[in-house]
Protein backbone atom coordinates (compact mmCIF):
# COMPACT_ATOMS: atom_id res chain seq x y z
CA UNK A 1 0.00 0.00 0.00
CA UNK A 2 1.29 3.81 -0.70
CA UNK A 3 1.37 6.61 2.00
CA UNK A 4 -0.92 8.88 0.05
CA UNK A 5 -2.09 11.70 2.81
CA UNK A 6 -1.04 12.57 6.01
CA UNK A 7 -3.94 13.96 8.73
CA UNK A 8 -2.18 16.46 11.20
CA UNK A 9 -3.71 16.93 14.51
CA UNK A 10 -3.78 20.74 15.79
CA UNK A 11 -2.50 19.92 19.72
CA UNK A 12 -3.79 23.09 20.39
CA UNK A 13 -7.65 22.09 19.74
CA UNK A 14 -6.79 18.93 22.28
CA UNK A 15 -7.35 20.72 26.27
CA UNK A 16 -5.25 17.64 27.68
CA UNK A 17 -3.95 14.30 26.77
CA UNK A 18 -6.23 11.88 25.57
CA UNK A 19 -6.39 7.93 25.96
CA UNK A 20 -8.00 5.76 22.79
CA UNK A 21 -9.51 8.87 21.14
CA UNK A 22 -12.03 8.42 18.55
CA UNK A 23 -11.69 11.25 16.13
CA UNK A 24 -13.78 11.97 12.89
CA UNK A 25 -11.49 12.85 9.29
CA UNK A 26 -14.38 14.07 6.29
CA UNK A 27 -12.25 13.65 3.07
CA UNK A 28 -13.10 16.30 0.57
CA UNK A 29 -12.37 18.32 -2.52
CA UNK A 30 -9.41 19.43 -1.11
CA UNK A 31 -5.62 19.52 -2.58
CA UNK A 32 -4.44 17.15 0.54
CA UNK A 33 -6.88 14.20 -0.41
CA UNK A 34 -6.15 14.48 -4.77
CA UNK A 35 -3.89 11.09 -4.34
CA UNK A 36 -6.40 9.53 -2.25
CA UNK A 37 -9.08 10.01 -4.72
CA UNK A 38 -6.90 9.11 -7.34
CA UNK A 39 -5.99 6.09 -6.13
CA UNK A 40 -8.37 4.76 -3.65
CA UNK A 41 -11.56 2.11 -4.18
CA UNK A 42 -15.00 3.78 -4.73
CA UNK A 43 -16.43 3.00 -0.99
CA UNK A 44 -12.94 3.46 0.46
CA UNK A 45 -12.40 -0.05 1.22
CA UNK A 46 -8.87 -0.07 0.83
CA UNK A 47 -8.03 2.81 3.20
CA UNK A 48 -6.07 2.05 6.14
CA UNK A 49 -4.97 4.16 8.82
CA UNK A 50 -1.67 3.97 10.45
CA UNK A 51 0.24 5.94 13.24
CA UNK A 52 3.23 8.28 11.94
CA UNK A 53 5.53 4.94 12.53
CA UNK A 54 3.89 3.58 9.57
CA UNK A 55 3.63 0.44 11.41
CA UNK A 56 0.71 0.78 13.80
CA UNK A 57 -2.55 0.35 12.34
CA UNK A 58 -5.47 2.08 13.24
CA UNK A 59 -9.05 1.20 13.41
CA UNK A 60 -11.34 2.69 11.47
CA UNK A 61 -14.78 2.60 10.25
CA UNK A 62 -15.68 4.00 7.03
CA UNK A 63 -19.39 5.27 6.89
CA UNK A 64 -19.28 6.78 3.55
CA UNK A 65 -16.80 7.57 0.76
CA UNK A 66 -17.19 8.74 -2.46
CA UNK A 67 -14.41 9.21 -5.16
CA UNK A 68 -16.91 10.47 -7.55
CA UNK A 69 -18.19 13.26 -5.45
CA UNK A 70 -15.35 13.56 -3.29
CA UNK A 71 -17.14 13.30 -0.51
CA UNK A 72 -16.32 10.69 3.36
CA UNK A 73 -16.85 10.67 6.75
CA UNK A 74 -14.22 8.15 8.39
CA UNK A 75 -13.81 7.30 12.02
CA UNK A 76 -10.92 6.27 13.58
CA UNK A 77 -9.88 4.74 17.33
CA UNK A 78 -6.17 6.57 17.91
CA UNK A 79 -4.71 3.69 20.15
CA UNK A 80 -2.70 4.79 22.89
CA UNK A 81 -2.11 8.82 23.72
CA UNK A 82 -3.04 11.98 21.73
CA UNK A 83 -1.08 14.44 22.92
CA UNK A 84 -2.05 17.95 23.89
CA UNK A 85 1.25 19.35 23.29
CA UNK A 86 2.45 18.40 20.17
CA UNK A 87 0.93 17.78 17.13
CA UNK A 88 -0.38 14.63 15.71
CA UNK A 89 -0.03 12.74 12.48
CA UNK A 90 -1.79 10.12 10.94
CA UNK A 91 -0.83 8.55 7.78
CA UNK A 92 -3.28 7.63 5.44
CA UNK A 93 -2.37 4.41 3.03
CA UNK A 94 -4.90 2.73 -0.23
CA UNK A 95 -3.74 0.78 -3.27
CA UNK A 96 -6.99 0.57 -5.21
CA UNK A 97 -6.97 -2.85 -4.48
CA UNK A 98 -7.54 -4.07 -1.13
CA UNK A 99 -10.80 -5.22 0.53
CA UNK A 100 -12.85 -3.97 3.25
CA UNK A 101 -11.90 -5.37 6.34
CA UNK A 102 -14.59 -7.62 8.14
CA UNK A 103 -16.34 -5.34 10.84
CA UNK A 104 -14.78 -7.97 13.76
CA UNK A 105 -11.35 -8.08 12.30
CA UNK A 106 -8.78 -6.60 14.77
CA UNK A 107 -8.88 -3.08 12.82
CA UNK A 108 -12.10 -2.90 11.52
CA UNK A 109 -15.03 -0.71 12.27
CA UNK A 110 -16.53 -2.58 15.16
CA UNK A 111 -12.70 -2.23 16.88
CA UNK A 112 -12.94 1.67 16.68
CA UNK A 113 -16.00 1.46 19.27
CA UNK A 114 -14.56 -0.93 21.43
CA UNK A 115 -15.26 1.23 24.37
CA UNK A 116 -19.05 1.40 23.37
CA UNK A 117 -22.53 -0.39 23.51
CA UNK A 118 -24.11 1.53 21.15
CA UNK A 119 -22.66 3.55 18.39
CA UNK A 120 -25.57 4.75 15.60
CA UNK A 121 -24.75 7.38 12.88
CA UNK A 122 -28.35 7.84 11.61
CA UNK A 123 -30.38 5.57 13.96
CA UNK A 124 -30.64 2.20 11.90
CA UNK A 125 -27.77 0.53 12.65
CA UNK A 126 -25.63 -0.07 15.58
CA UNK A 127 -21.36 0.20 14.82
CA UNK A 128 -20.25 -1.06 17.81
CA UNK A 129 -22.00 -4.52 16.73
CA UNK A 130 -23.63 -4.90 20.10
CA UNK A 131 -27.19 -3.52 19.74
CA UNK A 132 -30.42 -4.07 17.50
CA UNK A 133 -31.94 -0.99 16.72
CA UNK A 134 -35.56 -0.92 15.97
CA UNK A 135 -37.46 1.59 13.56
CA UNK A 136 -41.11 2.97 15.02
CA UNK A 137 -43.55 5.48 13.14
CA UNK A 138 -42.48 4.75 9.65
CA UNK A 139 -39.46 6.55 10.34
CA UNK A 140 -36.84 7.01 7.52
CA UNK A 141 -33.18 7.10 8.76
CA UNK A 142 -30.81 9.77 6.81
CA UNK A 143 -33.35 11.67 5.33
CA UNK A 144 -31.92 14.58 6.27
CA UNK A 145 -28.41 16.17 6.58
CA UNK A 146 -26.82 16.70 9.81
CA UNK A 147 -23.77 18.19 11.69
CA UNK A 148 -21.09 15.54 9.85
CA UNK A 149 -22.96 13.46 7.28
CA UNK A 150 -26.30 12.01 7.22
CA UNK A 151 -28.71 12.46 10.35
CA UNK A 152 -32.75 11.16 10.78
CA UNK A 153 -35.92 13.78 10.86
CA UNK A 154 -37.94 13.12 13.93
CA UNK A 155 -41.35 14.12 12.92
CA UNK A 156 -42.60 15.03 17.21
CA UNK A 157 -45.77 12.47 16.33
CA UNK A 158 -44.53 8.10 17.06
CA UNK A 159 -41.30 8.74 14.86
CA UNK A 160 -38.44 6.83 17.01
CA UNK A 161 -35.92 4.11 17.19
CA UNK A 162 -35.40 1.86 20.20
CA UNK A 163 -32.70 -0.65 20.94
CA UNK A 164 -32.12 -4.12 22.01
CA UNK A 165 -32.39 -5.16 26.18
CA UNK A 166 -28.92 -3.50 27.22
CA UNK A 167 -27.25 -4.12 30.42
CA UNK A 168 -25.38 -1.16 32.42
CA UNK A 169 -22.49 -0.89 33.93
CA UNK A 170 -22.63 0.33 38.04
CA UNK A 171 -20.54 3.06 38.20
CA UNK A 172 -20.52 4.96 34.53
CA UNK A 173 -21.98 6.47 31.62
CA UNK A 174 -22.11 9.08 28.73
CA UNK A 175 -24.46 9.47 25.98
CA UNK A 176 -23.83 12.25 23.29
CA UNK A 177 -25.84 12.85 20.12
CA UNK A 178 -25.88 15.85 17.56
CA UNK A 179 -29.43 17.69 17.24
CA UNK A 180 -31.23 20.30 15.92
CA UNK A 181 -35.22 20.82 17.17
CA UNK A 182 -37.39 22.25 15.35
CA UNK A 183 -39.75 23.35 17.81
CA UNK A 184 -39.80 23.93 21.57
CA UNK A 185 -41.83 21.99 24.23
CA UNK A 186 -40.70 21.66 28.06
CA UNK A 187 -41.37 18.20 27.12
CA UNK A 188 -39.41 17.11 24.30
CA UNK A 189 -36.81 14.81 24.35
CA UNK A 190 -34.37 13.87 21.95
CA UNK A 191 -33.68 10.63 23.54
CA UNK A 192 -34.26 9.01 27.00
CA UNK A 193 -33.81 5.47 29.12
CA UNK A 194 -36.08 2.99 30.16
CA UNK A 195 -35.65 1.09 32.65
CA UNK A 196 -37.53 -2.22 32.33
CA UNK A 197 -40.18 -2.66 35.04
CA UNK A 198 -42.04 -5.03 33.05
CA UNK A 199 -43.52 -5.98 29.87
CA UNK A 200 -46.96 -5.11 29.34
CA UNK A 201 -49.92 -7.67 28.27
CA UNK A 202 -49.53 -6.70 24.34
CA UNK A 203 -48.62 -3.24 22.85
CA UNK A 204 -47.94 -1.36 26.27
CA UNK A 205 -44.82 -1.94 27.98
CA UNK A 206 -43.80 0.01 31.09
CA UNK A 207 -40.40 1.47 31.91
CA UNK A 208 -39.20 3.90 34.44
CA UNK A 209 -36.90 6.84 33.10
CA UNK A 210 -33.20 7.11 33.74
CA UNK A 211 -31.88 10.55 32.44
CA UNK A 212 -32.46 12.16 29.79
CA UNK A 213 -31.62 15.84 28.05
CA UNK A 214 -34.86 18.25 29.00
CA UNK A 215 -35.29 20.89 26.17
CA UNK A 216 -37.63 23.49 26.00
CA UNK A 217 -38.28 27.41 26.00
CA UNK A 218 -36.08 27.59 29.08
CA UNK A 219 -33.35 26.17 27.57
CA UNK A 220 -31.41 22.37 28.30
CA UNK A 221 -32.00 20.79 31.66
CA UNK A 222 -31.43 16.96 32.84
CA UNK A 223 -33.56 14.91 34.13
CA UNK A 224 -32.01 12.49 37.08
CA UNK A 225 -32.01 8.44 37.88
CA UNK A 226 -35.68 7.50 38.56
CA UNK A 227 -35.38 3.88 39.81
CA UNK A 228 -39.16 2.89 39.70
CA UNK A 229 -41.01 6.40 38.82
CA UNK A 230 -41.17 9.29 36.50
CA UNK A 231 -41.27 11.83 38.76
CA UNK A 232 -38.74 10.09 41.40
CA UNK A 233 -34.93 11.39 41.98
CA UNK A 234 -34.37 13.80 39.16
CA UNK A 235 -32.40 16.89 38.98
CA UNK A 236 -32.88 20.39 36.96
CA UNK A 237 -29.67 22.30 38.18
CA UNK A 238 -29.71 25.30 35.48
CA UNK A 239 -30.64 26.18 32.31
CA UNK A 240 -29.16 27.89 29.36
CA UNK A 241 -30.70 29.25 26.00
CA UNK A 242 -30.80 26.23 23.56
CA UNK A 243 -31.35 27.68 20.34
CA UNK A 244 -34.72 26.56 18.15
CA UNK A 245 -33.38 25.46 14.46
CA UNK A 246 -29.55 25.35 16.08
CA UNK A 247 -27.11 22.60 15.09
CA UNK A 248 -26.01 21.74 19.38
CA UNK A 249 -23.77 18.53 20.66
CA UNK A 250 -25.18 17.41 23.75
CA UNK A 251 -23.13 15.07 26.06
CA UNK A 252 -24.47 13.89 29.52
CA UNK A 253 -22.25 11.38 32.29
CA UNK A 254 -23.07 9.88 35.09
CA UNK A 255 -20.07 8.67 37.17
CA UNK A 256 -18.89 8.77 41.10
CA UNK A 257 -22.62 9.61 41.33
CA UNK A 258 -22.28 12.71 39.79
CA UNK A 259 -24.90 13.87 36.59
CA UNK A 260 -22.99 16.33 34.51
CA UNK A 261 -24.00 18.12 30.95
CA UNK A 262 -22.19 19.73 28.32
CA UNK A 263 -23.22 21.54 25.25
CA UNK A 264 -21.14 21.86 22.21
CA UNK A 265 -17.84 21.20 24.57
CA UNK A 266 -18.81 22.89 27.50
CA UNK A 267 -20.11 21.77 31.14
CA UNK A 268 -23.58 23.07 31.39
CA UNK A 269 -24.61 21.63 35.17
CA UNK A 270 -23.68 19.21 37.22
CA UNK A 271 -25.60 17.74 40.66
CA UNK A 272 -25.22 14.64 42.58
CA UNK A 273 -27.92 11.56 42.53
CA UNK A 274 -26.59 10.13 45.69
CA UNK A 275 -26.47 6.37 46.23
CA UNK A 276 -27.72 5.55 42.33
CA UNK A 277 -26.39 2.14 40.98
CA UNK A 278 -27.36 1.08 37.15
CA UNK A 279 -25.59 -2.15 37.98
CA UNK A 280 -28.79 -3.82 38.76
CA UNK A 281 -30.76 -2.54 35.46
CA UNK A 282 -31.42 -3.48 32.02
CA UNK A 283 -32.61 -0.44 30.14
CA UNK A 284 -33.62 0.21 26.53
CA UNK A 285 -32.66 3.36 24.59
CA UNK A 286 -35.14 5.58 23.01
CA UNK A 287 -34.07 7.71 20.13
CA UNK A 288 -36.60 10.63 19.32
CA UNK A 289 -39.08 9.85 22.14
CA UNK A 290 -39.23 10.21 25.88
CA UNK A 291 -40.67 7.11 27.74
CA UNK A 292 -42.68 7.02 31.20
CA UNK A 293 -43.65 3.97 33.57
CA UNK A 294 -47.04 3.90 31.86
CA UNK A 295 -46.74 4.71 28.63
CA UNK A 296 -44.45 7.55 25.30
CA UNK A 297 -44.70 10.99 26.74
CA UNK A 298 -43.53 12.87 24.67
CA UNK A 299 -41.53 12.81 20.82
CA UNK A 300 -39.00 14.95 19.72
CA UNK A 301 -39.50 17.04 16.32
CA UNK A 302 -36.03 18.07 14.45
CA UNK A 303 -32.92 15.87 12.97
CA UNK A 304 -30.32 13.87 15.32
CA UNK A 305 -27.50 12.01 14.44
CA UNK A 306 -24.48 10.25 16.12
CA UNK A 307 -25.90 9.11 18.98
CA UNK A 308 -23.09 7.05 21.26
CA UNK A 309 -23.53 5.59 24.47
CA UNK A 310 -20.07 4.45 26.57
CA UNK A 311 -19.83 2.88 30.08
CA UNK A 312 -17.24 5.37 30.75
CA UNK A 313 -17.24 8.60 32.11
CA UNK A 314 -15.87 11.35 29.51
CA UNK A 315 -13.49 13.65 30.81
CA UNK A 316 -14.44 17.74 30.05
CA UNK A 317 -11.10 17.54 27.47
CA UNK A 318 -12.58 14.25 26.30
CA UNK A 319 -15.63 15.98 25.30
CA UNK A 320 -13.94 19.41 24.66
CA UNK A 321 -11.90 17.62 21.59
CA UNK A 322 -14.59 15.93 20.07
CA UNK A 323 -16.59 19.38 19.61
CA UNK A 324 -13.48 20.58 18.74
CA UNK A 325 -13.14 17.84 16.14
CA UNK A 326 -16.30 16.98 15.02
CA UNK A 327 -17.31 21.13 14.51
CA UNK A 328 -15.20 22.50 12.41
CA UNK A 329 -12.82 19.72 11.40
CA UNK A 330 -10.50 21.78 8.93
CA UNK A 331 -9.27 23.01 11.72
CA UNK A 332 -9.06 20.39 14.13
CA UNK A 333 -6.59 18.70 11.92
CA UNK A 334 -4.57 19.46 7.67
CA UNK A 335 -4.10 17.29 5.24
CA UNK A 336 -1.60 17.13 3.22
CA UNK A 337 -1.23 14.97 0.07
CA UNK A 338 2.38 12.49 0.09
CA UNK A 339 4.08 12.87 -3.42
CA UNK A 340 6.48 10.39 -5.23
CA UNK A 341 4.95 6.65 -4.60
CA UNK A 342 1.47 7.03 -3.99
CA UNK A 343 1.25 9.59 -7.48
CA UNK A 344 2.95 6.43 -9.06
CA UNK A 345 0.72 4.23 -8.08
CA UNK A 346 -2.34 5.92 -9.37
CA UNK A 347 -0.92 6.88 -12.36
CA UNK A 348 -0.22 2.90 -13.07
CA UNK A 349 -4.00 2.43 -11.66
CA UNK A 350 -4.74 4.49 -14.47
CA UNK A 351 -2.85 3.27 -17.15
CA UNK A 352 -4.07 -0.21 -16.32
CA UNK A 353 -7.87 0.94 -16.19
CA UNK A 354 -7.43 2.33 -19.25
CA UNK A 355 -6.40 -0.84 -21.05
Amino acid sequence: MAHVATITIDHTKVAGDLTDYVGLIVPDGSAGYSALYALCLEGGGDIRLFKSDDTTELAREIVTFSVSSETGEIHYRYAGTLSSSVDTAIHVYADGSSSEPAATATYGSEAVWVDYKLVTHTGATDSSGNETLTANGGISAGDATGQIGAATNYDGSGDYFRSSLINLDADNATMQTWLRQNTTSAEMRPFSVGLKSSEGGGAQEKFGNIFSPQLGSSGVGIRGISTDNDAGNRIITSYETFAQNTTHLLHQTFGSETLKGYLNGSELYSGTESGADLSTNSIYIYLGARVNLTSFASYFDGWQAEFRWTDDTLSANYIAAEYNNQNSYSTFYSVAAVAGGSAAQAARRGAVMMM
